[in-house]
């Protein structure tokens, strides 16, 4: 009877700490703990194949985030919350196409130059800071 009791009290030590943490825990992601730490979130965008998707009047536009959890903004309401946010991408003055997408391709562009936006966006589509501007000429 001792040993089942002291197995007992173990298990209830052990799963005292478990029951103690916050559901934000549980979303322990790379990207949450470098939030934790104050980091800033960071951007790095580049285009892919640049030259030859250019000739096929195409561009991909291909991006690292760091530090910020990419959440659909409608799945949480529009809500800001501090660790999430999503990707806002635009293409010389047209619309802002907002998405967790972190690769996003454009067909049939016009010979000429173009200029890809993109930027880091709060669930409630302001502003998070970083933000890059990519060009490339269609012949």
């Amino acid at each position: 009877m001792k040993h089942i009791a002291a197995v007992f009290a173990l298990a209830v030590l052990c799963a005292a700490p478990l029951r103690a943490q916050s559901p934000d825990s549980a979303s322990n992601t790379p990207e949450m703990k470098t939030e934790r730490k104050g980091k800033a979130p960071t951007l790095e965008a580049k285009l892919v194949d640049a030259d030859a998707k250019a000739k096929k009047q195409s561009a991909t536009v291909e991006c690292k985030v760091g530090g910020l959890k990419l959440v659909d903004p409608g799945m949480v309401h529009e809500k800001p919350m501090k660790g999430q946010g999503h990707l806002h991408y635009r293409v010389d003055d047209g619309p802002v196409i907002a998405t967790t997408a972190t690769k996003l391709s454009f067909h049939e562009l016009k010979p000429g130059a173009h200029t890809f936006t993109v930027m880091l966006a709060a669930n409630d589509h302001s502003p998070l800071g970083p933000s890059q501007t990519l060009n490339v000429t269609v012949p």
